[in-house]
């Protein structure tokens, strides 16, 4: 629904009621209008939402934002959190594992069974050592649903707390001085750089909206978005704070400067290195402590350590500890495989894979790719049955002898 869009939240009693405005209109999905009270109300516990229900008078669950319409009623309901008593507990659990495809009839099922649950172990054991890793390592996280803003300064928040007020009395903006501007931005661009030091359009386009809906007296009436002037300004500010980052010698801004680039590619515009869509950590920092030099003592200490028998643990140790550096060798100096191979034979090991790939992208693989794959196969089923020619028929052949075993179970059960 298009056009600005106003509704009453009340928190707890009819006595704590305060007004949301939507400038974009309201949200396509309960979940994001969940994410929108959430952020702009700086909410901490869990809650569900509750409407007026216009034909029996009361509060209901909220279920689709059909049910809302301007100047509506929400109710914000807390929900209980669980006691560390109440999440401890002696009964048995049940986990769920995706269903493994079979193309021929197993001659044990119990050393499949362990080596699937051992294989999602390993993603959590990833999961666990890498992100601690990589809090130290860089502090990134992956870009939020909702961009939470940050609190500013003491004498900033009350100024624009009145400027709120006024505008929910008489709707009028408020166009800030260069002081309490440059304060805001600052503040935005200090949260923003703990995702990306390179924010793409549409991110300071959420970030400015999300200021907007937090502050709605900082909306702009000449802005068909209502917030374009805020977008342009922080693209401008994250300009000149990757420069000061630069100045200070920070890794990701560094390797485009110009001292970095190669010959023939003298502007600052040539051949700039940023992370992808993936990518959260691109190029860390180095742990608290390590230089370039001990580091790479600990890369040639390394390949003595991969030599020896039963030595994962020392592996994988040293390669969490040299993950700025050997991503710092990889944007900067593109080595070729074989090369960077002999380098780090650790890091072509199985698990290393797994564990490399969380380390960039925070986001277990093997469990990640298994999710993705069972929710494609139908569809990957039918571009298969449907080739022809030689290819096809083999296809056929080989779905015919998958099609002839009988599998009861749509999951495999394992009791932990």
């Amino acid at each position: 629904m298009a056009g600005p869009f106003a509704l009453r939240i009340i928190f707890g009693d009819e006595t704590d009621s305060r007004k949301l405005s939507l400038m974009s209109g309201i949200p396509d999905t309960v979940e994001e209008l969940h994410e929108i009270i959430k952020t702009v109300f700086r909410i901490n516990e869990d809650f569900r939402l509750q409407y007026m229900d216009a034909d029996f008078k009361e509060y209901m669950n909220l279920i689709s934002v059909s049910e809302i319409e301007h100047k509506s009623t929400l109710k914000v309901i807390y929900l209980p959190a669980l006691s560390s008593l109440e999440l401890q507990t002696d009964e048995p659990c049940i986990t769920l594992y995706p269903v493994r495809s079979f193309t021929e009839t197993p001659t044990n099922s119990e050393p499949q069974t362990s080596s699937l649950v051992s294989s999602f172990d390993d993603d959590i054991q990833y999961a666990s050592t890498s992100h601690s890793s990589t809090e130290t390592l860089s502090g990134l996280s992956p870009w939020p649903k909702a961009f939470v803003v940050p609190k500013f300064t003491y004498d900033a928040e009350f100024e624009l707390n009145i400027k709120n007020t006024e505008f929910e009395g008489n709707g009028t903006y408020f166009n800030p001085g260069p002081k309490l501007k440059g304060i805001i931005l600052n503040g935005l661009a200090q949260e923003m750089v703990k995702y990306t030091k390179y924010p793409k359009d549409y991110q300071c386009e959420e970030v400015a909206a999300a200021l907007t809906r937090v502050h709605p007296c900082l909306g702009q009436l000449g802005s068909k978005t209502g917030f374009w002037g805020w977008k342009q300004s922080l693209k401008y500010k994250m300009q000149n704070y990757r420069t000061k980052l630069g100045r200070l010698g920070h890794p990701e801004i560094c390797v485009n400067s110009l001292k970095y680039k190669q010959k023939g590619q003298g502007k600052v515009a040539a051949n700039i290195k940023k992370p992808r869509k993936a990518e959260v950590n691109y190029i860390p920092l180095h742990p608290k402590g390590e230089s370039t030099e001990s580091l790479e003592y600990e890369r040639i200490s390394l390949l003595s350590e991969v030599k020896k028998r039963d030595n994962e643990v020392m592996i994988k140790a040293k390669m969490e500890r040299t993950f700025s550096h050997r991503r710092q060798q990889i944007v900067e100096q593109k080595p070729m495989i074989e090369v960077f191979k002999n380098q780090w034979p650790a890091l072509f090991q199985q698990s290393e894979v797994n564990a490399e790939f969380m380390r960039i992208t925070t986001k277990p693989l093997q469990s990640m790719f298994l999710s993705q794959l069972d929710h494609f196969s139908d569809k990957l089923m039918q571009i298969f049955k449907s080739k022809g020619g030689a290819k096809g028929q083999k296809i056929k052949n080989a779905l015919a002898i998958t099609d002839s075993v009988s599998i009861n179970a749509c999951n495999v059960f394992c009791f932990v």
